[in-house]
């Protein structure tokens, strides 16, 4: 067994208050000082598992930490954290100055039945074949792949649909297509292999390293997306197992084909990783904190492996975690995960998942000043009512709205998955020879089944086209039968062609609000609508993905009649942080933009709205992002009372600020009698200009280098002593940060 460790802390509030790990240590301690260790905990508390009432909006878990065994020889934080999950003193020094246009290479290293259903052909029928021992024949999601298969021939199935699935040719196409993000769903089996993964998975490491070189070689970054979890953290086949699955006999129905073993998963769903699911309740009576700690050690695995890496632009640590997940521990993991990747690779994005929870306001404040923090959203349309194409796009572009008030008020969001499919029609879409009850509303089409893409050696593949839909069933219906499968439903009229277009054009112009976003999938075997390049060859998605298309700047024209949106400096930006991001946008654009041409750094800033939103409006079709390195953020005019004065004018208006007369711009109108919030960030900024030039004075006269700014930190109890004291230039990980910044 491995040496436990313990760490305490006496006192404390409702949670946890420390927690007990020794994953990934070789640490060993004298007799003693492990007997004080236990006693500490015992008097702290502490538990690995913690019982109780743990609702959705459940705030507890504060209290937890993670243990890193590799502290000691880390380099600092770059930045100030604090107890209550938030940040300052960043330096923006990566901005995410550039929109994410990119794609997921799904149904790869985590298996999904509807992405690659020629995997799955082979467990079709297998309650004729096995009668009760079927539960245990038939591979639904990778683990039960796994258990179906056994370890050997498992593998060796795996291992060639690893290599089939993603090949050169496919990185170069997305290359082509001009899009410049891969994200990768993993599983945390691959870095500590459990229960049925045990040897079925071996090679998988290789083969993403394999795929981490081709994205090298043709320049695409990649976001590793942690998909599954111990546990699951969703109930569902793309978290590596579904969960709750339960089979009955079926010995009520006269026909002989229908007979035998049946299964339920979608009324015993759960998602146990964080803890155990009560069904009556719809909340935890139990919080595994082992688990948690489990999930951490794979992040901290990952970024120890792949820091250097230069292909890799982030990390996720969790896909789709359900929406009853208890918010405060959920918060606790991504803080703690957030500080692991930062202190190894403290140049990657950190994508959370919001948990299908965005609009919930939970998530206000949380990290607030953090660098490089993402939030990523899931937007579908597929499981939306079936209606008319209207109702399709006016969704599509209402989207917009949640996504400007998040990069406002919250944080950078990327719409991490989406696609263009209006039904649920895609064959084993809710699971391997299941679907939702009620699903799917619309009449499906039916298309050929496809040949296997690993070729006719695969057992199954295709399914026999001389016979109808075979078990075992679920209690949706979704099956091929005599060759043919089941695919979304091709709109009529207006056509098929005109509605994918128009609406893709959309969802693109609604995205476009924020940090980006990445198709869900790369491609799929049977349903072009969740199949990026087939969408593109179709003429549904533009063949540049870079490119500014007026196309998609005007998609949601008649949609947003009532609706404006100007990018303008974001309330408590600093002085600095402004002028920085005035520079950045005068030098980096190609056209004049209004307030560039001023003869100092103060009319500037006075004009930084206009500079913001002047190069968001030429630039974001293309790419750009409302950033600026943190000085500015997309606001939704519709929503603000008129007679408000932007806040670049009022800033102008204020008594000795330079531009408000003798200078070439217009005069700014007389600020408004209400004291609104922009007019508190005027008034602030006015005190920071006043402060900042004495700030600014008295650094003069630093060198200004890394050292000394780490000492100066030191100085102030922010950072190790010790750490400030090396030689933070010669630090490989630092200098790969400063590189790709």
């Amino acid at each position: 067994q491995r040496p436990v460790r313990f760490r305490a802390r006496i006192g404390g509030s409702k949670g946890r208050s420390g927690r007990c790990s020794g994953r990934g240590s070789t640490m060993r301690s004298p007799l003693w000082l492990v007997l004080a260790a236990v006693w500490l905990a015992v008097a702290a508390g502490l538990k690995a598992r913690e019982t109780g009432h743990f609702p959705p909006n459940y705030a507890g878990g504060d209290n937890y930490y993670y243990d890193d065994p590799s502290l000691a020889k880390l380099m600092p934080l770059l930045f100030r954290n604090h107890a209550n999950m938030t940040c300052s003193d960043d330096r923006h020094s990566t901005p995410f100055l550039k929109q994410i246009r990119g794609v997921n290479l799904g149904g790869w290293l985590v298996l999904e039945p509807w992405i690659t259903p020629s995997l799955f052909y082979q467990f079709l029928g297998a309650d004729e074949r096995w009668g009760d021992e079927a539960p245990k024949k038939v591979g639904m999601d990778t683990y039960s792949f796994c258990e179906a298969l056994g370890p050997e021939e498992g593998n060796r199935q795996l291992r060639r649909h690893w290599k089939s699935w993603v090949t050169e040719e496919d990185i170069s196409t997305l290359f082509q297509l001009n899009l410049d993000t891969l994200r990768i769903p993993v599983g945390d089996w691959m870095w500590r292999p459990y229960g049925a993964y045990v040897n079925c998975t071996d090679g998988a490491l290789p083969e993403l390293q394999r795929v981490l070189e081709l994205a090298g070689k043709y320049g695409l970054k990649v976001l590793l997306d942690i998909h599954g979890l111990e546990g699951s953290q969703n109930g569902l086949d793309n978290s590596g197992r579904a969960a709750d699955v339960r089979w009955t006999a079926n010995v009520f129905s006269d026909a002989p084909a229908m007979q035998g073993r049946t299964f339920s998963h979608w009324a015993t769903r759960k998602a146990e990783w964080i803890g155990k699911f009560d069904l009556d309740s719809l909340s935890y009576t139990e919080l595994y904190w082992d688990r948690v700690d489990a999930a951490l050690d794979v992040v901290r695995m990952i970024a120890d492996q792949f820091a250097e890496n230069a292909a890799i632009m982030g990390v996720q640590p969790v896909n789709e975690p359900w929406q009853f997940t208890p918010i405060g521990p959920l918060k606790r993991f991504y803080w703690e995960g957030y500080k692991i990747v930062k202190r190894r690779a403290p140049g990657w994005k950190y994508f959370m998942h919001d948990s299908f929870r965005l609009n919930s306001g939970l998530w206000t404040n949380f990290m607030n000043g953090c660098p490089d923090v993402v939030m990523d959203t899931h937007i579908y349309t597929a499981w939306n009512w079936p209606g008319p194409a209207k109702d399709f796009y006016s969704m599509a572009c209402e989207a917009k709205h949640t996504i400007a008030a998040y990069e406002a008020n919250v944080m950078p969001v990327v719409v991490g998955e989406w696609s263009l499919a209006t039904d649920n029609c895609a064959m084993w879409l809710n699971g391997f020879n299941d679907n939702i009850p009620g699903y799917p509303m619309v009449q499906c089409d039916m298309v050929p089944c496809p040949e296997p893409y690993m070729s006719r050696d695969q057992p199954g593949a295709p399914p026999d086209p001389t016979k109808g839909p075979r078990g075992p069933f679920g209690t949706g219906e979704s099956s091929p039968s005599y060759g043919m499968c089941p695919v979304d439903r091709a709109w009529r009229e207006p056509s098929d062609a005109e509605v994918m277009k128009a609406l893709g054009h959309k969802k693109l112009n609604a995205f476009s609000t924020g940090h980006g976003w990445i198709y869900w999938n790369f491609k799929t075997e049977l349903e072009p609508k969740w199949d990026y390049v087939r969408a593109v060859e179709a003429g549904w998605l533009p063949r540049d993905a870079q490119a500014k298309s007026v196309e998609v700047a005007l998609a949601c024209a008649s949609e947003d009649i009532d609706t404006d949106y100007e990018c303008k400096v974001k309330p408590g930006a600093t002085y600095d942080e402004i002028i920085a991001g005035v520079n950045w946008a005068c030098a980096s654009a190609k056209i004049v933009l209004p307030g560039c041409h001023a003869a100092d750094d103060d009319t500037k800033v006075a004009h930084a709205s206009k500079i913001f939103n002047g190069y968001f409006n030429e630039y974001h079709s293309g790419g750009a992002t409302c950033d600026f390195g943190g000085a500015a953020d997309l606001t939704d005019m519709s929503s603000t009372p008129k007679g408000r004065e932007p806040c670049a004018q009022l800033f102008a208006s204020l008594p000795g600020q330079k531009g408000t007369s003798g200078s070439a711009f217009p005069p700014a109108a007389a600020p408004s009698p209400v004291l609104s919030g922009c007019a508190l960030l005027v008034a602030s900024l006015a005190i920071g200009t006043m402060l900042a030039r004495r700030h600014r004075a008295a650094r003069s006269s630093q060198d200004g280098t890394l050292r000394e700014q780490l000492v100066h930190l030191s100085a102030r109890g922010v950072v190790d002593a010790e750490a400030a004291s090396q030689a933070p230039e010669s630090h490989p990980r630092l200098s790969a940060a400063r590189h790709s910044s």
